[in-house]
């Protein structure tokens, strides 16, 4: 194991320069500093009393103050936390906007934070960070969806097929006018939700199906969706709607609007905590594995960092199937 004394030398300057940058003290040069870190990269230089407890998961989270007011982020970090601490792992959070990092800055990260691995919890597909550590060749898992699906190292709903679920089961009730309510396609997976219901509908109808995009996943949101679908005359007899928050907000708008929730409108909604089986009407839900993707992300990265190194590039990548809970607001169309 390289010493500060090999850092030193590598770096043409002095031990007690490199113990200075260890500790985060002043008084080294700029272009010294630059060297003693370039040093530490070449020579996967790892403090000793940090290589003692390499023991850690690093976990990166969208830079958001209120992240895990979501049931659904919330749930997985759960997942994460239990699976982690079984298997003798501490956890660290860092908020990262995932965009800006290079290869060195990573190496840098995790030789400072002494971490064995991280997992990425992914709220978008267009982040460049899964990139930079596939090149940096650090040990990781994407939950969600990164820049290039690619199939390595990610935890994946089979969000498509869920859409297809959902509606041939309202399809098997009778209805025929199904919409959709979806948060906004930039988002991959309500993509995928909308695909297979799109799909479904297209061999049935041979018509494009009406879908609604929110730009925001609120209550207030599924309450104006709610409205615009639900005022015509022909409006739908059942509706899809793929986020937990903009469903709370469409049923509420249907009591108020004077209508009922299985009667007037069928509804599924995708579900991430329990909230939907205790409104007035318990709504059929698609269930979302988000505590069982937390993990399965914490064993696939125990694979990767166990893994030989020829092993680490296979392709790891799982989907987990939505499954559906019927309860009360999807029934079957009178008439049919």
């Amino acid at each position: 194991m390289p010493t500060i004394y090999d850092v030193a030398k590598a770096a043409k300057t002095s031990p007690a320069s490199v113990s200075r940058v260890l500790n985060g003290r002043q008084g080294v040069k700029s272009d010294v500093e630059l060297r003693i870190k370039k040093a530490m990269e070449t020579l996967a230089f790892v403090p000793r009393w940090k290589a003692m407890d390499r023991d850690r998961i690093l976990v990166f989270v969208p830079d958001n103050e209120r992240i895990f007011d979501s049931g659904y982020n919330a749930r997985i970090m759960s997942g994460i936390t239990d699976a982690a601490f079984s298997l003798g792992y501490g956890l660290q959070l860092r908020p990262c906007a995932f965009r800006g990092k290079d290869i060195e800055d990573l190496r840098q990260i995790y030789m400072r934070e002494s971490v064995c691995g991280c997992i990425l919890i992914s709220m978008h597909q267009g982040y460049s960070l899964p990139r930079q550590l596939d090149l940096a060749g650090l040990p990781h898992v994407v939950i969600g969806h990164k820049g290039q699906d690619d199939g390595i190292h990610q935890i994946l709903l089979n969000d498509m097929q869920a859409g297809r679920d959902a509606t041939e089961f309202l399809l098997s009730l009778g209805h025929r006018r199904i919409a959709m309510v979806s948060f906004s396609h930039v988002d991959l997976g309500h993509l995928e939700r909308y695909r297979g219901f799109e799909e479904v509908m297209m061999a049935q109808t041979h018509e494009k199906p009406v879908c609604i995009q929110c730009s925001d996943s609120t209550a207030e949101a599924g309450r104006a969706a709610a409205r615009q679908l639900l005022s015509p005359r022909e409006r739908p007899t059942a509706v899809i709607v793929t986020n937990e928050e903009i469903a709370t907000g469409f049923q509420s708008e249907v009591k108020a609007m004077g209508l009922s929730l299985s009667k007037d409108v069928s509804m599924i909604a995708f579900e991430e905590t329990d909230i939907l089986s205790l409104l007035d009407v318990p709504i059929t839900a698609m269930q979302t594995p988000a505590y069982n993707m937390g993990v399965e992300a914490v064993n696939m990265l125990f694979s990767l960092i166990s893994a030989k190194p020829k092993q680490s590039g296979e392709n790891l990548t799982k989907h987990l199937k939505i499954s559906l809970v019927a309860r009360y607001s999807a029934a079957v169309l009178a008439g049919s």
